[in-house]
């Protein structure tokens, strides 16, 4: 059986108290929960071993429908009916479990090696 990601990004709202300059609330939106895409509009799947795969090809494209959120009714609210439940959720994720290959094809952030060069735009602390 073959196991396929499809990503997605979920708004998070991060309440801060200016007093304190302390965080004392965070929230998720899990209804605004949208598919990600990188920067050329392609969505992002991965195969069993995170390895990015082309989001034309079968059976990717199999795997977004089945993993595209739906919500009863016309109103969204709450988490999507056709996922596990929200206690269900895991909190964060071990790379590890995929060798770095996820991180690697990561297209929000650069991984270097210390001999290469950071890119201007990147706040690296080494």
């Amino acid at each position: 059986m073959a196991k396929y990601w499809v990503r997605y990004v979920m708004p998070v709202m991060v309440e801060m108290d200016d007093d304190t300059d302390e965080v004392t609330r965070v929230v998720t939106l899990p209804e605004e929960i949208r598919e990600d895409r990188d920067d050329r509009g392609h969505f992002l799947v991965y195969d069993e071993g995170f390895v990015r795969r082309n989001d034309d090809a079968q059976p990717y494209i199999h795997a977004q429908q089945v993993a595209r959120p739906e919500w009863p009714g016309r109103l969204r609210g709450g988490p999507p009916q056709n996922w596990p439940p929200t206690l269900e959720w895991e909190e964060s994720f071990d790379l590890t479990e995929a060798d770095d290959r996820y991180g690697e094809r990561n297209p929000y952030g650069r991984k270097y090696d210390h001999d290469q060069t950071p890119h201007p735009d990147d706040d690296l602390v080494w």
